[in-house]
């Protein structure tokens, strides 16, 4: 005799009743907003013949690269492709903590975003459009046996706190300097 009874894993909807029970836990222990205060960088290197972007976050490695008319392999995703990446991970990841922190039981989280990008002036032709890219669009996809406007409410709240979004829309300062 066959089982045929299918292993339930646990969803979403769990995850984040642990991921909140853990973010008002942390909360308590620290009180302060320098408790909070952290440094974050990545490093990146190219040194081959590849020209390839070896990136290096913490613990985890990436690369970065481009197509061939930019002189690339295609080894990796393009540097606008992973401000997409930045932008959706870090949105995705703000649903969550606001949905744990709500008990919202969401069972799928999907954040599509896609940008213009022109790399016209690396390559001398003249063009209007922006150095940068532009018209990011984010699509979110929210899955959940709540009340629409209670999905509403999630992605309003996540629209006004997600960091890199709020990033990608203020300017803010950079110092570059030779190391």
């Amino acid at each position: 005799m066959t089982n045929t009874t299918a292993i339930q894993r646990p969803g979403l909807a769990q995850h984040l009743k642990e991921k909140g029970a853990a973010m008002r836990d942390a909360a308590r222990r620290r009180p302060a907003s320098a408790d909070w205060d952290e440094e974050v960088g990545a490093v990146c290197v190219a040194d081959d013949a590849t020209g390839v972007r070896k990136v290096r976050v913490g613990e985890w490695s990436l690369l970065g690269d481009g197509g061939a008319d930019i002189g690339g392999y295609g080894l990796g995703p393009s540097s606008p492709e992973l401000l997409c990446a930045v932008v959706s991970t870090c949105l995705t990841h703000t649903v969550l903590c606001l949905a744990a922190l709500d008990d919202v039981p969401l069972d799928r989280v999907e954040v599509r975003v896609r940008a213009r990008n022109n790399d016209a002036r690396f390559f001398g032709v003249p063009t209007d459009a922006p150095a940068v890219p532009y018209d990011l669009t984010a699509d979110v996809e929210l899955r959940a046996d709540v009340p629409e406007e209670v999905l509403a409410g999630l992605l309003a709240a996540a629209d006004e706190r997600c960091p890199m979004l709020r990033m990608v829309r203020a300017e803010h300062a950079v110092v570059l300097r030779r190391a």
